[in-house]
């Protein structure tokens, strides 16, 4: 029979009741996409399902972008949304390609990536930011 001797970031600690010899480890997971321990496993997943579709044996990597606190209330009250989701999605894939050419020194090199949008956290509270899968490395019309 094994007492419970309470749980820490998804491990539970078991010692035996008879001889309270050992103690022993057990992980644990509510599976909740909004669990702050489990949604990072949910989002590794994603990122692994989506990357094997796109091109095998490339590591990808999440980057997530966010918009400045000044800017969303001003993005929130703003008549045409879609635009500026729209517009932050290219901007957030501008950027991460013009981060990548400047780290290979080239103006030729493209990059792989998927660029969806989020506007809230799990939180509930308004936060527009893009989530990026983004293929480490980067494609080279050469080769």
């Amino acid at each position: 029979m094994l007492k419970c001797g309470g749980s820490v970031k998804g491990f539970a600690t078991y010692q035996c009741l008879d001889c309270g010899q050992g103690k022993y480890k057990v992980n644990f997971s509510c599976k909740g996409k909004t669990c702050p321990q489990c949604k990072k496993r949910y989002a590794w997943e994603s990122i692994v399902t989506i990357g094997v579709c796109l091109f095998p044996r490339v590591s990808y990597r999440q980057v997530v972008l966010t918009l400045p606190e000044k800017l969303r209330i001003p993005f929130h009250n703003h008549s045409n949304q879609k635009h500026l989701y729209s517009g932050s999605m290219v901007l957030s894939e501008a950027c991460l390609s013009k981060l990548i050419q400047a780290h290979f020194k080239s103006n030729v090199c493209k990059i792989a990536d998927i660029v969806f949008i989020h506007t809230n956290i799990c939180n509930g509270n308004y936060n527009p930011h893009s989530n990026v899968i983004l293929a480490e490395g980067a494609l080279f019309s050469s080769n």
